[in-house]
């Protein structure tokens, strides 16, 4: 069983306190890193999750590949999906991924967001993601990093270490296993700097880092 797997129903919700309202900020800047045209790109959205990265695509005339390793969470976008948008631009596969069941070359971008941190090969992952877009694509990385201020820092490593596993039993042992998975996958987490390094190791270039919300999250974009 997957870690996200009993909780697909309330991801969402719980995103959105986790990240004090942020991750609509953060999804936004995803959004508008792609640079895709308003005419539309195809877009492939890797460890999507209940959709909320893969619906806002779709929103702006994209074609939308999403990908996830948890059936549940499948379950739940496409349970959203019939509900909130029905549309054919957009659809979900379960894969990993390091081993992406597409063909080369077809998307304008790939993305991932808020988790780097969970699959088993940062490099393959990045690999794939280069594969599957077209020349002069973008693959997109954003996810919970480590903030450099030292008092900030503090602040937050109280935050994800203590008060959110405290929340999470308030809800339920499931949900304070995820926080504190969470806790410790942030503090073992590469750094920005260095998902920028493994992307050019696998053949991207022009690599750019871009820290927000006082370093808590970053976005990595590299070019093929």
């Amino acid at each position: 069983m997957y870690l996200f797997s009993d909780g697909p129903r309330e991801y969402d919700f719980l995103l959105k306190i986790l990240s004090l309202g942020r991750d609509s900020y953060w999804r936004d800047s995803v959004i508008e890193k792609a640079g895709l045209p308003p005419a539309g790109g195809k877009v492939l959205d890797i460890a999507c999750g209940t959709g909320l990265v893969s619906f806002q695509f779709a929103s702006r005339n994209n074609m939308v590949i999403g990908v996830d390793v948890t059936r549940e969470m499948l379950e739940r976008a496409n349970f959203l999906r019939k509900r909130t948008l029905g549309a054919p631009c957009i659809s979900f596969i379960q894969a990993r991924a390091e081993n992406l069941p597409l063909r080369s070359g077809v998307f304008d971008c790939a993305t991932i967001s808020l988790a780097t941190r969970n699959v088993s090969s940062v490099s393959e992952t990045f690999k794939e993601m280069g594969r599957c877009i077209r020349n002069g694509g973008r693959v997109i990385s954003m996810d919970f990093t480590r903030p450099r201020g030292r008092v900030f820092a503090s602040f937050y490593n109280f935050y994800t270490t203590k008060f959110l596993p405290a929340l999470g039993l308030v809800i339920s042992r499931h949900w304070n296993g995820i926080f504190s998975y969470l806790a410790g996958s942030i503090e073992r987490s590469k750094t920005p700097e260095q998902l920028s390094l493994i992307m050019e190791e696998e053949g991207l270039e022009s690599t750019e880092v871009k820290r927000m919300t006082h370093g808590t999250t970053a976005l990595v974009t590299g070019y093929k």
